[in-house]
């Protein structure tokens, strides 16, 4: 009995492994294919929840500090994968950073916002 057990759990933990793989392979693609951009800056931000529903967003700005393309993660499983998010598309991200709130994917926005302005500032910090 406690044999099948073992090898039920080692199935499982394998299976989750795998899952694991395959959507940070999801994760580095998305990245790899946001950033090739030829300007602009993109930020990444993560939420992540001990119970819940978790987000990765993605946002790419162009010089300007306008959204030009954005993408959001969220769920609580191993099948979640990048979708294209809309909302913000056109957007400075000083408007989007006033809409946001205290939700997962928007906390997952607020941080990637923060990165792009950091990596702005230091341009910005470089340039004088």
């Amino acid at each position: 009995m406690w044999g099948w057990f073992i090898v039920l759990f080692a199935a499982v933990w394998l299976l989750q492994l795998w899952m694991a793989k395959a959507q940070l392979k999801n994760y580095h693609g998305t990245i790899r294919e946001l950033s090739r951009r030829p300007s602009g800056y993109l930020g990444v931000g993560i939420q992540k929840q001990k119970l819940g529903i978790g987000a990765v967003a993605i946002l790419v700005t162009d010089e300007a500090g306008t959204v030009v393309e954005s993408r959001l993660m969220h769920g609580v499983t191993v099948f979640s994968r990048f979708e294209p998010f809309t909302k913000y598309i056109g957007m400075p991200l000083g408007t989007v950073l006033e809409g946001l709130n205290g939700e997962p994917m928007d906390l997952a926005f607020k941080m990637a916002i923060e990165k792009i302005e950091a990596q702005m500032n230091e341009k910005t910090n470089l340039a004088v």
